[in-house]
Order: structure tokens, then C-alpha cells, then sequence
């Protein structure tokens, strides 16, 4: 289980290889996140001990940190918080 802060943070970092950091809205994650997802064998995906039982992205988005695409290719993102001053 996640840790309940984490639902209150609204933007994420998020990390490709041989590509900058970049960190967006939670909305923008959650499209990211799907956009990954629909490139992957979705059975190889929930085979993983940290997709199971995840019934939709912003659950994936919250409780995991890394999607192995390929092997040795991997995506990630951070929970962030951003100060707006």
C-alpha cells in the first residue's frame, strides 16, 4: 500500500533513457504512463509482483516506480512536489 502523502502530490518526475528528466502533472503521468503501457505485452505486465491486482494507472502510478519495456530498457517516475511560489 502506498503511502497517503503520496495521493496528495500533483506532479511527477518522470525518466527515460537518453532522455532529460521531466516533470509534469499528475494528468500528464497518468497519459505518459498509458502510452508505455500499450507499447508492452500487457500479460508480461501484470505477471510482475508489482502490477498485480492494479486495476488502473493512477494505482500503477502511485504504487510502483519502474516499467521494464524491454530488457535493459526501463521507464521511471518520482512522486515530486513542486513549490509555486
Amino acid at each position: 500500500m502506498s503511502n497517503p502523502l503520496i495521493r496528495s502530490i500533483d506532479h511527477f518526475v518522470l525518466l527515460e533513457p537518453n532522455k532529460k528528466e521531466e516533470i509534469v502533472s499528475k494528468e500528464d503521468a497518468i497519459i505518459w504512463l498509458k502510452d508505455w503501457i500499450s507499447r508492452v505485452n500487457v500479460s508480461t505486465i501484470y505477471q510482475t509482483e508489482e502490477f498485480k491486482n492494479k486495476e488502473n494507472i493512477a494505482d500503477l502510478l502511485e504504487n510502483t516506480c519502474e516499467l521494464e519495456i524491454e530488457p535493459g530498457y526501463k521507464v521511471k517516475w518520482f512522486a515530486v512536489r513542486v513549490n509555486q511560489d
